[in-house]
């Protein structure tokens, strides 16, 4: 009986984000779209708390943003958002999209992943992307807590060149970053880079393009 309420509820979800999935303007869509990020991608429970913060000067994090959050974050000069959800056929996407092209914001999609680890390539890419971008910028993912942690540590270890354990507060509690769910795999990521660190002297960078195993890592995790 749940698996057959579960794939009804599958195909609704698929149906409604076919129906959304080229906004034409209309405020018929853009409405269908408000609903399917409030009730399906879970913005009710975004509306009063937005888990933001600033990683450094210039930079910003939080979870998905609305419409009215993206207006308020180009009025306080925004020049970027890093999508860390990457792009989808989400409601909260489509708006986002939408929002960020009306308000000459730059989008950039580059997924990252809260239960998994990222390949070399995709993290070295996002290095490159905090290399050339527009400042000042905004992270984000859907809660702000997992792929908006590591992004931010990544920032400080990149790009700042910040001591590790001062870098590794970006991903902790204070973010509602739980080490012990399943989204335990980054900080278990990152305790084998400080372990490696230690004996190597690389610097995350480097580590990541000459050292970092997401398969290894991963069946270590597992046990």
């Amino acid at each position: 009986m749940f698996s057959t309420i579960k794939n009804k509820f599958n195909k609704f979800d698929l149906d409604w984000r076919k129906s959304i999935e080229n906004l034409d303007g209309s405020k018929k869509q853009f409405n269908s779209a408000k609903r399917h990020a409030f009730w399906i991608d879970h913005e009710f429970l975004r509306f009063f708390y937005h888990n933001k913060a600033e990683v450094a000067p210039g930079v910003f994090r939080s979870n998905q943003p609305s419409p009215d959050r993206l207006k308020t974050w180009a009025k306080s000069g925004i020049k970027t958002v890093i999508n860390l959800r990457g792009a989808s056929n989400q409601g909260s996407y489509f708006l986002e999209l939408q929002k960020c092209k009306d308000l000459g914001i730059k989008l950039i999609d580059h997924p990252l992943y809260a239960t998994r680890l990222a390949s070399s390539k995709e993290l070295l890419g996002l290095a490159d992307i905090f290399e050339r971008v527009n400042y000042p910028i905004l992270l984000h993912c859907k809660s702000g807590a997992d792929r908006a942690g590591l992004a931010s540590v990544m920032y400080h270890l990149v790009v700042l060149n910040t001591p590790f354990p001062i870098a590794r507060k970006q991903l902790s509690l204070r973010f509602l970053h739980l080490k012990f769910s399943r989204s335990g795999i980054l900080d278990f990521m990152l305790d084998t880079y400080e372990k490696e660190q230690k004996i190597s002297g690389l610097s995350f960078r480097s580590w990541i393009k000459n050292k970092y195993d997401p398969n290894k890592i991963t069946k270590e995790y597992r046990g």
